[in-house]
Order: C-alpha cells, then structure tokens, then sequence
C-alpha cells in the first residue's frame, strides 16, 4: 500500500490548470455543490488532478467495520445495520473510487454475496461502487460514454443520496452520497443533459501553450518517476498547507454571510445567460460561499461570485464557452442593471414625496389625473420591433423547434453512449432470462441465481441460466439521398448542396459514424460516396456535383434503402436516412413518381430505419406537400431550410438536435 501511495503525483506539483485544482478543492470543502465536470483533450492532466486529490484529502470519521462508510454525527443516513446497536467510531482516508466504463450494473449497484450464500445459506449484499463511494469522490473517467443504464442508476443515487439493492431476493437501501467527479473529451460525444445538469461545475482545459510551462511538465515528470518518494517530500508542506486550508474552510463555511443583494446578482446573471432551470443558481451560491470560507472571509461579495460563475457557468450554457472577461462583463452589467434600478427607485419615490407635498399645499388638484398619468406611464407598450428582433443571419437554425415541421414516431437511441448489441461483441453491463438461441451465457448472475438455492456446492438448474446484455458505443451509418435535379438556377443549387454535404461530412467524421452520398437525377440515382467512415477521402466528388435534369425521388430512395438494410444485417451501426429534396419527383419506378416514393417510405418505416426529410429550396407546391407525406408516411420527420442562407449549419444543428434531443433512449 505504501508504495502504491508513492506513485501519486502530488497535488501541488501540477503545473497549470488552476480552474481545475480550485473546482476539486472546493468540492473537498462542500461536497453539496454537486462535482465537478472536466472536459478537454486527451493528455491535458485531467486524470492525474483527480487522482491527486485523494492524497490530499482530510479523513473523515465512520462506523467502525461498515461497508457503506456511515456517518456516526448523522444518525438519520445511518444504514440499517448501523441503527440497530452499538459501534465504534475510526478514521477513515477519504478516497476516490473510481467506477470503470466496462463495470456491469451488479458491481455498480451491488448483488448476492455467493460466499455467504453458500457457506451460511443466507442472502446478504455485496456491495457495490456505490457503497464504497459514499462520503468519497466518485470518479468516472470518459463519463460521457457512460452505459445509459448506469447513468440512471447515477442520477438517482445523486438526486436522494440512497441506493436502493432490488435484486436477487434481496431488498435493501444504503446511504450513497458521492462528489462526482467526471472527465471527457467532447470530440468523443456529449454527457447525458439530465446528467450534465446535476453536476455543479463544468471546466474546460486546454493543452499549455506557455514554453516554460512545458518544459517545467516534462522536469517534475521525470524528477517524479525518477525517485517519487524523493518528489514526494519536496511537496510535502504544500501538500500539509492545501489540507489544513481545506480542514480549516470546513469549519468557516457555515459562517459566512451571503447578502440578499448578492442573490439577487446570481439570479441576474443566470438569467442574462439564459440558463434552464435553478440548479446553476444554487451551484453559484454554494461556491461563491466556498470560495470565501476557503480564503477566511465572512461575507460573501462580487468577486466570490464572479469567480464562482466562470465555474459553473462557463462550459455550461448552450455549449458556449465563456471565458473570465465575458464572465466579468456579465457580472458588471447586472450590477449596472441593479444600481440603474436603485437609482430609479429613488427617484420614483423622490417625486412622489414631492407630488404629496403639492398635494397638500393645493387640494384642488386632481388625483385622478396623477393615477392616470401613473397608470399611462405603466401601460406603455414596446412596438412589435422592440419587443422581438428579426433573428440574424447568425441566428438562423439555432432555433431547431421552429425548422421542424412534423415529428415523426420514437423510435430506438440514434446517437449517445450505447446501444443493445446483437452479436456477442460490446460490454457486458446487466444479465436477463434467456432470449432465443444465444450462448453469451453470464457465469456471475447464473452463479448467484444457483446460489439462492443452493447449499455447500453450487447445483445449476436450466432455469438459473441468465445471458448477458451487451451495449457498444452508438454510431450511425447516415445515407444521405440529395437532390440534384434541375428544379433550381444550376450554380446555386450546386453550391448550396456542396455546401450541405460538406456539413454533414465534418458533422460524420467528428462522430465517427458511416456515410454514403446518393446524388438522384435524370432518369435514375448515382452513388457519389460509397459507405465510408472516411467521407472526406470522398472530397473531389463532392466537389464535381453537378445538377440537372428531372428528379428521379424514388430511385434515390430505394438505393439509399439498399445500402442501409445492408448496414443494418451488421447490427453494429443504426442505419439513418437523410432525404434532401424539394418534395418534387417528376420520375417514377413502376406506379409514378409520388407512388413509388411514398411505397419506399413506407419500407423504412416497416424496416425501422430512422428517417428525416429536409426540404432545402424554394419551389412552387401546388398544393400538395410531398416533403410532408414522406415524413408521414416513413414514420420520421420533415425539416424546412429553404430560407437559410447558410442551410448547411442548419443541417449539421439538426443532426445535433436529432443526436441530443428527440431519440429516447435505447
């Protein structure tokens, strides 16, 4: 154990990454801030802060022997044995428990102890990572690949502080209070918002540009492996200084004033930034408070929060970062907000004195008229320009709600952590009754399902047989069948589609999904990128695009269809058709243009192969609304672009809304 402990890197020793250091340390102090969120590239020291900060935390006292590390102080989060009698009270190291992305729902949760089960004929609970994490620092690296059922199991332990065991014959609930910790690399995907959303701080890091910096990483690196025991002690005291100031914080917390005027800046600045809900609010609060009793001070003031905000705030809203001096900015304006106000207030009251005075000195002045003077001054009204500004050429897409013209069915998870696996490849994450003819039998839940019945050796019965579930990581094989007919003046039609496909290859190749380009035309369709997970090696024949001629919908369709029912036999990629198109066949297959169309879209919907149609230029419709009834009639959705200048950021914001936002989970 000691020289595991060697191996640490100190706290202290890190250079750089202040944002970083301070959000853990804050967190070490109130643990009611919520965790923090760590996002950056690969290799920028995310991992190393989390895991120095276990040496550096100050013990904590519990229940002598307990499992779930109960608080003797707090008699009512007591686990049940706890309760019942008397215990002693040790010390214990805070530590972090780290919760692996390949760990199974039973190890997470906890399940049958086989040994006990076995030897003494009793169920009794094995417990999980939640037990070992409460009153310590849950850390999940690479969080936002997180299997979404372990996410749930997350969200409820970190919304009740209880883990609740139902599994197995047994039933019972611990306590499961944790400060997660999470790291990610964004170019790898987006974390869960339900889960993004209870974390209280969200920092971003980035690699260090300053040479010294550099250089100064690579020494302490080599100092550190060359003797880390050596390195150890040259950080000594500023490891001891960090851990009584964080000891020391502890006891000033409940100390510290935070002044009404104070909230009411918080809620303005939350506000300003349009952020959802209360939870930012509360995690400014909590760490501007922090902040203060970590440097002695009793009173919490415009500074704590500014701090306090760039934390919480600054990788949170819209995935716009903000830096310190846009933080700062908004913290002015709301004070400026507020003392505009103030100073109004004063005013308002200083001329009503004054009318009350005249009051009094004339009585044949009329009050009615002064109310209705007042009342003209409340009623006014802001113009339709005032009230609502024509969005700008910047803002166009943002707004995804209003391009969607029709929702379609729900249907399986698109895009996010995982998705069930049909081949005996991807994580085993939870066990289940035997399906079909599948052999991925899973020897842990078979074993403990045996147990429960057995006594001294383990007696398998075909009924105790459980298979594994499997998930990988969801990706998508996008067909994408672009219009390229004559419909439109031929120069901007193609650049607005090159513009589009040259989107939506850059959107593919930061999610790593699957791609082919069918281009549909004259008499019949054309594969212009054959399914690859390189569409950018595809460059010069997205650049050749030409249009021209009449607009053989159908075909495009059914040769899209093709590609994906052979992508889907795979399993390992969720086919996904995008159909751009101004909802005008003029060529048909068999029966005509609209009725081979919509018999295709029918197909995808029979075949569940998630579908959106956007219609990307202006034509005329005569009444009817093709783009519409493929909508309807594939079970997907109908986007409207046609007015966008730049529809290609528009399509690649759908594709995020479609990633984010609408597919329920898996």
């Amino acid at each position: 154990m000691r020289i595991l402990k060697n191996l640490i890197f100190p706290f202290s020793a890190i250079v750089g990454q202040e944002n970083v250091k301070k959000s853990l340390i804050l967190n070490a102090i109130n643990p009611s801030i919520g965790g923090v969120l760590i996002k950056g590239d690969k290799g920028t020291g995310k991992t190393t802060a989390v895991r120095a900060l276990a040496d550096l935390l100050p013990p904590i006292r519990v229940v002598k022997g307990c499992p779930f590390n109960c608080d003797p102080e707090d008699k009512d989060s007591l686990c049940d044995s706890c309760k019942s009698g008397d215990y002693e009270v040790e010390e214990k190291k805070m530590r972090v428990v780290e919760l692996p992305l390949g760990a199974t729902e039973d190890r997470v949760v906890g399940s049958i102890n086989l040994e006990k089960a076995l030897r003494e004929g009793i169920k009794a609970l094995e417990p999980g990572i939640l037990a070992e994490a409460n009153r310590n620092i849950l850390y999940v690296d690479e969080i936002n690949l997180l299997d979404d059922n372990l996410v749930d199991v997350l969200l409820d332990a970190a919304a009740y502080g209880v883990n609740v065991v139902e599994r197995e014959g047994i039933s019972l609930a611990h306590p499961s209070n944790f400060i997660l910790v999470g790291t990610m690399n964004p170019a790898e995907g987006d974390l869960r918002l339900q889960l993004s959303d209870r974390i209280g701080l969200h920092i971003s890091v980035q690699s260090l540009l300053d040479l010294e910096d550099r250089v100064q990483i690579m020494n302490r690196r080599e100092e550190f492996e060359k003797d880390p025991t050596a390195f150890r002690k040259v950080y000594q005291e500023q490891q001891e200084h960090i851990q009584a100031s964080i000891i020391q914080a502890r006891h000033n917390l409940n100390k510290v004033m935070v002044p009404r005027i104070i909230m009411e800046l918080i809620a303005r600045i939350s506000l300003d930034m349009g952020v959802d809900g209360h939870r930012a609010d509360i995690a400014i609060l909590k760490t501007a408070k922090t902040i203060a009793a970590y440097r002695g001070q009793e009173q919490v003031n415009y500074r704590h929060v500014e701090e306090a905000a760039l934390l919480v705030l600054g990788e949170r809203v819209h995935k716009q970062s903000c830096d310190q001096e846009q933080i700062r900015k908004k913290v002015e304006d709301a004070q400026s907000q507020m003392q505009d106000e103030k100073d109004k207030e004063k005013e308002e009251q200083s001329s009503a004195e004054e009318r009350n005075i005249r009051q009094d000195q004339s009585q044949g002045v009329s009050v009615s008229s002064e109310e209705s003077e007042g009342k003209a001054k409340g009623m006014q009204l802001k113009s339709n320009d005032e009230r609502e500004e024509t969005p700008e050429a910047e803002e166009e897409g943002v707004d995804i709600k209003k391009l969607l013209k029709m929702k379609g069915k729900k249907k399986k998870r698109l895009y996010g952590r995982s998705v069930d696996s049909k081949t005996e490849k991807g994580r085993y994450i939870k066990s289940r009754l035997p399906r079909g003819d599948s052999r991925d039998v899973a020897i842990d839940a078979t074993l403990r399902a045996a147990a429960l019945h057995s006594e001294g050796s383990i007696k398998v019965r075909s009924d105790d047989i459980r298979h594994k579930v499997r998930k990988h990581g969801a990706r998508a094989s996008i067909a994408v069948v672009v219009d390229i007919s004559g419909s439109m003046i031929s120069d901007r039609k193609a650049n607005r589609v090159k513009g589009i496909m040259d989107s939506i290859i850059q959107d593919t190749n930061r999610h790593q999904d699957k791609i082919s380009v069918i281009g549909f035309k004259g008499k019949e369709a054309e594969v212009i990128v054959p399914t690859t997970k390189r569409a950018s090696s595809f460059q010069e024949q997205i650049d050749r695009i030409t249009v021209g001629g009449t607009t053989p919908l159908a075909s495009g369709m059914k040769k899209g269809l093709e590609i994906l029912r052979k992508e889907n036999k795979k399993g390992e990629f969720v086919p996904f058709m995008v159909i751009l198109t101004d909802g005008m066949p003029n060529v048909g297959i068999e029966e005509g243009p609209i009725p081979d169309a919509l018999k295709i879209a029918e197909k995808l919907q029979e075949d569940e192969i998630l579908t959106i149609v956007i219609n990307f230029e202006q034509t005329a419709r005569y009444g009817r609304d093709m783009n519409m009834e493929l909508a309807i009639a594939s079970g997907g959705r109908y986007y409207d672009v046609q007015e966008l200048e730049n529809p290609g950021a528009a399509v690649n914001k759908i594709l995020d809304f479609e990633r984010n936002n609408l597919w329920p989970k898996a």
